[in-house]
C-alpha cells in the first residue's frame, strides 16, 4: 500500500487501485486514438464528398454550354447542337475511361502516364473512382468548348471523332504535364521549375480553357466560315441567334458551375477544416468579382459605342470566370477585380481579331476561352501572393507574383506553359482536322448547310418554327430575316477564309475546297406539284456565290425565281426572301388572279423596300449601295405561263419535238427580252424614258436595274 499527500490530505492507494488507474489511462489513450482516426476519416470523407459534389456542379456546365450554344445558333440548327453536346459528353467519357485518365493522372514519365501506384495499368480501370469522376468533368468541359466554334457546318461524325482524340490524348497530355504529381511543370512540394514550384493553374485556365480555346480557333479556321457570314467586302453579316433567353440561362448555369470548377479544386487534405472553408469562400469571392467586373466592362464599352449586344456581355462574364480559374486561389480580391476588367478587354480584342481575319466562331469560343484563359495564366504570374500560393499548394515558394516583389520567374514559367499548350494542342488539332478534311467528312455540303442541319440530318425542325415577323418601318420584312426552312433552298454564298496562305483565298484547290467547300453543280431534288415536277440546278462559276434560286408550289400554281446577284449576295438574298411573298400579296389583292400588273407591282414593292433598307442601313453598311441583282421569275397557273425579268436574266423554254429522223430533239425558245444596255434598241428606249437625265447611261455594257 502507498500513501499520497495532496493539498495536505493523505490518500492510501492499494496496488489494485493503481492497476485500475493504469487500465483507465490505457483505455482513454485508445479512445483518443480512435477519435483521432474517426476525425481523420471524417475529414477524408468530407473531402471526397466535396469533390464529388463539385464534380456534379462542373458536369452541370454541360447543360450551360448546351443552352448557350443552342441560343446562339440559328433555329434551323438547334437540334444538331443539342445532339452534339449530349453525344460529345458520352464520347468524352468513353475516351477518358479508356485512355485519358491513365495518360493524364497515372504515373509514368513527366509527360505521359500509364500506371497506378501499385503498378497496375491505369487504362480502362475503375480504380480511384472519385478522382476519375472529378477529372472527367474537367475533360468534358474542355472537349465541349469547340462545339459552338464549329457549329452549323460541321459533320457530326467528324466532330465526335475529334472529340474522342481530344479526350483520349490531347487534353490528358496537358493535364499530366501541369496537374499530375510527377508532371513536367506541375506545382508540388517536390518539383522545382526555374526557381518556382511550377505552373500556377489550380482550376484550369490553361489546362481546360486554353486547350478548348486553341481547338476552337484552329477548328473554326480549317472548317471555314458559315455560308453568308461575311459579305463581298469582308464585313460581318449579322445572323439572328435563336434565343437570347437560352444564352442568358446558359450563362447563369455556367456561372454556378464555375463555383464547383474553382472551389472544388481547393484541397482539404493537410488543412484545418475551418481554414479550408475560408479558402473555398475566398476562391468563390474572387471568382464572383472577376466575372462581374468583366461583364460590366464589356457592357459599358459596348453601350458607350451604342452597340450593346447581350451575347457579348454574357460571354464576357464567362471570360472573367475563365480567367479566375488560375487566379482565384492565389490573388487578393482587388486583384481579381483588375483581372476581370482586363479579361473583358481581352474578350473584345479576341472578337475584333476574329472579325478582322474573317474567322467565323458562332459562340466566340476562342475569345472567351483562349484569350481570357491565356490572360488568366499570365495574371497568376503577375498577381499571385506568397500566402496565396502557400495556402493553395502547401509549399513556401521561392518566386511569386511580379507585382508583389516575387521576381519574374513565375511569370516566365506561366508563359512557357502557355506556349506549350499552344504548340501541342494547335499542332495535334491541325493534323486531325486536315486528316478529316482529306477524307471529305469535315464539312457538310452546301445544300445541307443552307437548309439547316436539323432538316438535313435530324428529321426536321422542332415545333414552333421561327419566323421573323417583325416588320420594318417601311412595311417590308426585315433585311436578311430568317424564314421557315420550307421556303429556303440550297446555296447562296461562300466566303473562303485564309488558312494557310492569304494568296490562296478562294482559289481552286485551296484549303476550303479541300474541306468540303467545292465549286461544282448542286441541285434540288424534283418536287411534285399538280403542274408537274420542278427542280433546280446551279453551277458555281464564281469563287463567291452571289446567286439565289427558289421553287414554290401549291395547289393553285408554281412559282420559280432565279436571282443573279452582283457585287454581293444581299440583293439576291432579299429577292429570295421577299419577292415570292409580295407576289402572293399582289395576287390576293386582285382576287387570286395572276396578271402582268400584279407581277409588276410585286417587283416594284420589292425594289422600293430594298431601296429604303439600303438608305436606312447606309451609315452602318455603305457597301449595300453597290450591290444589285437581276431577276427572272415564272408563274405556272392553269394553262398559262407568266414570265417576267429585270436585267439580263433570261427565261428559256425547252420544246421537245420529233426531228426529221423521228428522233426526239429539244428546241430552245427564248421567252424574255434581256434588259441589257449593250443592245442598241434597249439603250435607246432607256434614254428616251429618262430624257431628263443626260447621264442616265454611264457604261453601255452595264445592265439597267
Amino acid at each position: 500500500m502507498a500513501t499520497v499527500v495532496y493539498n495536505g490530505t493523505s490518500y492510501n492507494i492499494t496496488n489494485a487501485t493503481l492497476s485500475e488507474v493504469q487500465a483507465r489511462i490505457v483505455a482513454l489513450n485508445q479512445s483518443v486514438a480512435s477519435m483521432q482516426t474517426e476525425v481523420q476519416n471524417s475529414v477524408m470523407l468530407t473531402a471526397e464528398i466535396w469533390r464529388i459534389t463539385a464534380g456534379v456542379f462542373v458536369f452541370l456546365m454541360q447543360l450551360g454550354f448546351s443552352l448557350l450554344e443552342a441560343g446562339t445558333v440559328r433555329f434551323k440548327n438547334t437540334r444538331n447542337i443539342m445532339i452534339k453536346n449530349v453525344l460529345d459528353t458520352c464520347v468524352s467519357a468513353i475516351a477518358f475511361w479508356l485512355l485519358g485518365y491513365g495518360i493524364g493522372f497515372g504515373e509514368g514519365s513527366k509527360v505521359f502516364g500509364w500506371k497506378y501506384d501499385d503498378g497496375s495499368i491505369a487504362y480502362a480501370s475503375g480504380q480511384n473512382g472519385v478522382d476519375w469522376f472529378f477529372q472527367f468533368t474537367f475533360c468534358a468541359t474542355s472537349a465541349t468548348i469547340i462545339a459552338g466554334a464549329v457549329a452549323e457546318r460541321t459533320h457530326l461524325w467528324a466532330y465526335l471523332t475529334f472529340n474522342f482524340f481530344l479526350s483520349a490524348l490531347i487534353y490528358p497530355v496537358i493535364a499530366h504535364v501541369i496537374w499530375s504529381q510527377g508532371g513536367l511543370l506541375a506545382a508540388s512540394q517536390t518539383n522545382t521549375v526555374l526557381n518556382t514550384i511550377g505552373v500556377l493553374d489550380n482550376a484550369g485556365s490553361m489546362v481546360v480553357h486554353v486547350t478548348g480555346g486553341v481547338t476552337s480557333l484552329v477548328g473554326a479556321i480549317l472548317v471555314g466560315p458559315r455560308i453568308g457570314r461575311f459579305d463581298i467586302d469582308g464585313k460581318v453579316v449579322p445572323f439572328k441567334c435563336h434565343s437570347v433567353v437560352f444564352i442568358a440561362a446558359g450563362t447563369i448555369i455556367l456561372w454556378v458551375g464555375f463555383y464547383g470548377f474553382n472551389g472544388g479544386s481547393v484541397s482539404l487534405v493537410g488543412q484545418p477544416p475551418l481554414q479550408w472553408v475560408q479558402e473555398v469562400a475566398r476562391v468563390c469571392v474572387n471568382t464572383t468579382i472577376s466575372a462581374s467586373f468583366s461583364g460590366v466592362t464589356v457592357w459599358t464599352l459596348t453601350y458607350r459605342r451604342r452597340e450593346p449586344v447581350p451575347e457579348d456581355t454574357f460571354n464576357a462574364v464567362i471570360g472573367g470566370l475563365v480567367a479566375a480559374c488560375a487566379t482565384s486561389s492565389v490573388v487578393e480580391p482587388y486583384a481579381a477585380a483588375i483581372i476581370g476588367v482586363v479579361a473583358g478587354l481581352m474578350y473584345l480584342l479576341g472578337c475584333w481579331l476574329m472579325f478582322r481575319y474573317q474567322i467565323d466562331d458562332p459562340v466566340q469560343a476562342a475569345p472567351t476561352h483562349l484569350f481570357c484563359g491565356s490572360w488568366g495564366g499570365i495574371a497568376a504570374g503577375l498577381f499571385a501572393t506568397k500566402d496565396g500560393i502557400v495556402s493553395t499548394y502547401g509549399v513556401v515558394p521561392n518566386s511569386w507574383g511580379l507585382f508583389y516583389g516575387g521576381g519574374g520567374w513565375q511569370l516566365l514559367v506561366q508563359i512557357l506553359a502557355l506556349l506549350l499548350v499552344y504548340a501541342w494542342v494547335g499542332v495535334t488539332t491541325y493534323v486531325l482536322f486536315v486528316f478529316l478534311g482529306a477524307f471529305g467528312v469535315l464539312r457538310v455540303k452546301r445544300q445541307e448547310e443552307e437548309v439547316g442541319l436539323d432538316v438535313a440530318f435530324h428529321g426536321g425542325e422542332d415545333e414552333g418554327e421561327e419566323f421573323d415577323m417583325e416588320d420594318s418601318q417601311y412595311g417590308g420584312r426585315r433585311f436578311l430575316s430568317t424564314r421557315s426552312m420550307h421556303h429556303r433552298m440550297p446555296g447562296v454564298l461562300e466566303t473562303i477564309v485564309r488558312m494557310l496562305n492569304p494568296k490562296r483565298w478562294g482559289r481552286p484547290g485551296g484549303p476550303a475546297e479541300a474541306f468540303g467547300q467545292k465549286r461544282d453543280v448542286w441541285h434540288r431534288a424534283l418536287d411534285s406539284t399538280p403542274y408537274g415536277q420542278f427542280s433546280l440546278a446551279m453551277y458555281e462559276a464564281n469563287y463567291v456565290m452571289e446567286d439565289t434560286a427558289e421553287v414554290e408550289g401549291s395547289s393553285s400554281g408554281v412559282y420559280i425565281g432565279v436571282h443573279d446577284g452582283h457585287g454581293g449576295t444581299e440583293t439576291s438574298e432579299f429577292l429570295k426572301e421577299n419577292l415570292y411573298f409580295n407576289l402572293k400579296a399582289q395576287f390576293m389583292h386582285q382576287g387570286g388572279q395572276v396578271s402582268a400588273e400584279a407581277v409588276r407591282g410585286a417587283f416594284h414593292e420589292t425594289e422600293t423596300t430594298f431601296t429604303q433598307v439600303v438608305r436606312q442601313s447606309f451609315e452602318a453598311s455603305p457597301h449595300l449601295a453597290t450591290v444589285g441583282s437581276c431577276s427572272v421569275v415564272a408563274v405556272v397557273t392553269g394553262n398559262a405561263l407568266w414570265v417576267a425579268n429585270v436585267g439580263d436574266c433570261r427565261a428559256v423554254l425547252g420544246q421537245v419535238r420529233k426531228g426529221d429522223d423521228n428522233s426526239l430533239e429539244c428546241r430552245a425558245l427564248q421567252l424574255s427580252v434581256d434588259h441589257n444596255l449593250s443592245f442598241a434598241s434597249i439603250r435607246e428606249k432607256f434614254i428616251e424614258e429618262h430624257a431628263d437625265m443626260p447621264d442616265a447611261v454611264v457604261e453601255k455594257r452595264a445592265a439597267s436595274e
